[in-house]
């Protein structure tokens, strides 16, 4: 319980009436719009429209709000991997191994699925930066991973294509390019057909509550019955006998970000592999007002979702391209010089080394072979050599040259490489023993610089295995609101969580509407 009395100092006080910004009044006059739902979900990224499709195909009606213009939220730049224990989509690509929900689980608790920053993290025990890192609640983990299936099976259900799965990384599902855009419009579509209502330009600015008057509720607590929302300048108010949350975190929220990611506040939001900035959306405004009506909160100090990406305006490369868990790649400063273990560390790894060690950019540096490789037909290498993106050399000294990286100090880098390759006992310089640790042949391949960015908050909202929000007071269920995606802290912001945790909060919301009607 200790995680939890932590984190509840920062838990605003719970109110007995709506709160949260005033939505304006029509210019006309008129009085709100007003509509009855079983189901109101804020928010229609990849969490809201599947706990939508989810809700709306056990017959229940349900509204679906979103504050931009067009759905899919930040899930349509993800490069489509979901984790998952076996399925129905590993059948359907052939694998023949072993990929059971045990397996899965032991995996997942041993960090193995999600960013590998567990190496990194424990060679650091005592620093600062690593106090908040991943302290989601096992028993929410738990459920999404016995989900995990069902959660790919969603996906794939909409026409989603996947690679072939790799045996030597069993749980991992990698969609095809361009995949998740057409998830996003194809349950858009699905949730227009099972009669959803979806409006977009819509910003949620209240939940409509009532007093909790039930035997053994906290005093001054209250009982979620549908939210208000700001519709280009009209106000929508929605009835409903369970609301689910899923407006993203607080990334855009700089006070937020000031209070709880103080270490990580320097850091500018993050941009997509393709170069264009993360939409503006993420200031809190779920987790917010789930605080106001006297939820708690959880591991909002946690550290946040790092990956390296360009700046604006260019485009560099992001590392997520360049998987050091299946490609030989190295990672360089200006020098030339390595910074880390590429290979423990990944991408979200290596963008935290990169923010630690004060690197002003860094270059990927991969040969003909990784070039040529399964990630060159997954992610089109070729492509980023027309964007001049990535620079070709014949030598390493032209490559570097190129990219603008010393010449001298990579020649050194790519030569002590070899010499370790050729040696057979591993890498000198940070200790890799991986089977991906070879000498680099030429041509080289160097990338323009990419740098440290944040573009996802953990933390937020507490949940129970059923994505019930709970109180702040006493760890209750708080009626009537439910949570999704970004907007829980209980578990990670991983693709194939985001979908899990939705299709639970989908089917449970709808359950507790049709309880409703029966009382």
């Amino acid at each position: 319980m200790q995680r939890r009395t932590l984190l509840k100092s920062a838990v605003l006080p719970a109110v007995t009436v709506s709160a949260g910004m005033k939505a304006q009044a029509a210019p006309d006059g008129t009085a709100p719009e007003e509509i009855a739902v079983d189901v109101a979900i804020a928010g229609a990224g990849f969490a809201g429209l599947t706990a939508a499709v989810t809700a709306a195909r056990t017959g229940a009606k349900v509204a679906l709000l979103e504050r931009r213009a067009y759905p899919g939220g930040d899930g349509i730049l993800s490069v489509g991997i979901l984790a998952s224990s076996r399925s129905k989509v590993h059948d359907a690509l052939g694998f023949q191994g072993k990929a059971d929900l045990e397996d899965y689980w032991s995996a997942i608790d041993r960090g193995l699925t999600d960013e590998p920053l567990s190496k990194v993290r424990d060679n650091m025990p005592n620093s600062p930066v690593y106090g908040g890192f991943m302290k989601h609640d096992p028993r929410v983990l738990r459920r999404c991973a016995e989900y995990s299936a069902a959660a790919a099976e969603f996906v794939a259900s909409f026409g989603i294509e996947f690679h072939p799965v790799n045996p030597g990384q069993p749980f991992l599902l990698a969609s095809k390019p361009g995949s998740m855009p057409k998830f996003a419009r194809a349950a858009l579509e699905e949730a227009k057909r099972l009669g959803v209502l979806f409006r977009t330009n819509a910003r949620v600015t209240n939940l409509l509550t009532i007093p909790d008057d039930s035997e053994g509720a906290p005093e001054r607590s209250v009982r979620v019955t549908g939210l208000e929302a700001s519709v280009n300048g009209r106000t929508l108010r929605v009835r409903a006998s369970a609301v689910i949350l899923a407006t993203g975190g607080f990334i855009d929220n700089e006070r937020y970000m000031r209070r709880y990611k103080r270490v990580w506040s320097s850091i500018p939001k993050g941009f997509s592999a393709v170069g264009d900035g993360v939409p503006p959306g993420h200031d809190g405004d779920g987790i917010r007002l789930g605080c106001l009506a006297g939820a708690a909160v959880e591991d909002m100090e946690s550290m946040p979702k790092l990956f390296a990406a360009p700046k604006s305006g260019t485009k560099s490369p992001s590392w997520i391209l360049f998987d050091t868990d299946t490609d030989t790649a190295y990672l360089v400063d200006r020098s030339g010089r390595r910074f880390c273990d590429e290979h423990a560390s990944r991408y979200a790894g290596c963008a935290l080394e990169c923010f630690r060690r004060g690197v002003d950019g860094a270059h990927v540096v991969l040969d003909e072979a990784a070039f040529r490789g399964a990630g060159a037909a997954r992610w089109r290498y070729d492509a980023l050599l027309r964007d001049q993106a990535l620079f070709r050399g014949e030598t390493v000294e032209e490559a570097a040259r190129l990219a603008g990286v010393d010449p001298a100090g990579l020649r050194e880098t790519v030569d002590r490489i070899n010499r370790d390759a050729a040696a057979g006992k591993g890498d000198t310089a940070f200790g890799r023993k991986d089977k991906l640790f070879r000498a680099l042949e030429g041509p080289i391949y160097v990338s323009k610089p990419s740098w440290p960015v944040v573009f996802k908050t953990e933390g937020g909202l507490e949940v129970d295995p059923d994505f019930r929000v709970l109180r702040a007071a006493d760890d209750s269920p708080l009626p009537g609101l439910f949570a999704a995606g970004s907007t829980c802290g209980s578990i990670s912001t991983r693709l194939c969580d985001v979908i899990a945790g939705a299709l639970i909060a989908g089917s449970a919301a709808a359950a507790q509407a049709k309880s409703v009607k029966r009382g």
